[in-house]
């Protein structure tokens, strides 16, 4: 008897606690769904490599490129490319940066574990601009004799952290450079991170709702022993 008075007790609920408490649990379900776990975000992060690797690889041969997103109410509508001559090179481009424009969005204001972002509302800056930075990086950067006389060339990523501070804190590479002669890509790689960490200090740190934050960034190097090192478009 005092199970079904207990029974009887909980259907009792008034309609209006148990409608509110729905919309609450609705409301949390709905907040969990706009999370991004970090592991989400590493795996969103290495397609955006991958596509940062195949934009690279089209445009080393157009020094004329440049390009522009169309926004509408507030959304990415369309990229358009120029200094492309080749129509289906330019319509690749424009596919390959709309989705990891699109990427970059799905990713803003969320931070990895590390408490790093990989999207903000303002991206990290160089202190005198674009052009002040390709200057300060190749000014501090070396193509490695071996490397040079082995013949092996191509572009490396540096992926570094600015800090709150504008310093550089981490850094590390990534590549697509094959070779048998990794010895010789390693000293590539540290003399790009080297160059990076050149820059340390002179960043204005990104922003996330008008607060200062860590944020990664990428910076293409490509080593080419016609050309000596040049600094690529640089893809925000």
């Amino acid at each position: 008897m005092k199970t079904l008075h207990n029974a009887m007790k909980l259907v009792s609920i008034p309609v209006t606690l148990l409608f509110v408490f729905m919309l609450s649990a609705g409301a949390q379900a709905q907040q969990d769904d706009s999370k991004l776990s970090g592991s989400e975000l590493e795996r969103m992060q290495d397609r955006n490599m991958n596509y940062m690797f195949q934009i690279n690889e089209i445009i080393k041969d157009y020094p004329a490129f440049s390009y522009s997103y169309k926004m509408k109410d507030g959304e990415l509508d369309d990229v358009v490319v120029t200094g492309v001559d080749n129509e289906i090179d330019r319509k690749k481009l424009e596919v390959i940066m709309f989705d990891l424009k699109s990427n970059r969005n799905k990713m803003k204001s969320k931070a990895n574990r590390m408490g790093v972002f990989y999207s903000v509302d303002e991206e990290a800056d160089f202190e005198g601009g674009e052009e002040a930075l390709r200057t300060t990086v190749l000014s501090n950067l070396e193509y490695p004799e071996t490397a040079k006389n082995w013949g092996l060339e191509g572009t490396i990523f540096v992926k570094f952290v600015i800090d709150e501070n504008g310093e550089i804190p981490f850094a590390t590479t990534t590549s697509n450079i094959e070779t048998s002669m990794e010895r010789y890509l390693k000293d590539m790689e540290a003399q790009a991170i080297k160059a990076i960490k050149a820059t340390s200090g002179e960043w204005e740190p990104a922003e996330v709702e008008n607060v200062e934050v860590a944020s990664l960034s990428v910076l293409p190097i490509t080593f080419d022993f016609e050309k000596n090192p040049t600094l690529p478009a640089l893809i925000r």
